[in-house]
């Protein structure tokens, strides 16, 4: 079974998450208070909070009745 990670995080006040496959870079920020800061394959940047990553069971989209 494959594996996924993913960063939870919260992001303007609010929880968030995104899979390491859409990061295209992130670094911890010097403050050492658990925050990342995130740059997006879109480009999108971002400072995430209390980040955590997460490891999950990738679940296939085919469900067979």
């Amino acid at each position: 079974m494959a594996r996924e990670l993913t960063y939870q995080f919260i992001l303007k006040g609010r929880q968030a998450e995104v899979k390491s496959s859409d990061v295209a870079i992130c670094f911890p920020s010097i403050t050492c208070d658990g925050s990342y800061f995130f740059t997006l394959n879109d480009g999108t940047r971002f400072r995430g909070e209390k980040v955590k990553e997460v490891i999950r069971n990738k679940i296939s989209p085919l469900i067979e009745c």
